[in-house]
């Protein structure tokens, strides 16, 4: 499969460019990649993200995950009622790194 072919929809190929994807497929990708990755997996994910991704493009992915886990500690603030042993870890994590940074004004990331 070519490295630009998403996933197949109505048996026609999708890909990345040319085509906007919308927040929730892109979650629903994601969900499928690591429900089947494993360290390996992972690691070349981070590789073809860190080095050949368009710089611009890897602030704005940073951008993403920092929005992420701005939600997962969201998640955490709410309490235990909202999350349980399968995420908790996740939740806790996240807490933890958005007060290591301060407010949402010290993570703010600037596109260039």
């Amino acid at each position: 499969m070519s490295s630009k072919v998403i996933y197949l929809k109505n048996h026609q190929a999708v890909t990345v460019h040319g085509r906007d994807l919308s927040g929730t497929e892109l979650a629903e990708l994601v969900d499928e990649f690591v429900n089947k990755a494993n360290e390996s997996d992972m690691k070349e994910f981070a590789e073809q993200l860190t080095t050949r991704t368009h710089r611009t493009l890897q602030q704005k992915a940073m951008r993403l995950f920092l929005v992420a886990i701005e939600a997962w500690a969201d998640i955490f603030e709410k309490g235990s009622g909202w999350y349980d042993l399968r995420n908790e870890a996740t939740v806790k994590l996240a807490a933890k790194i958005v007060k290591a940074t301060g407010d949402k004004y010290d993570r703010f990331l600037p596109l260039i």
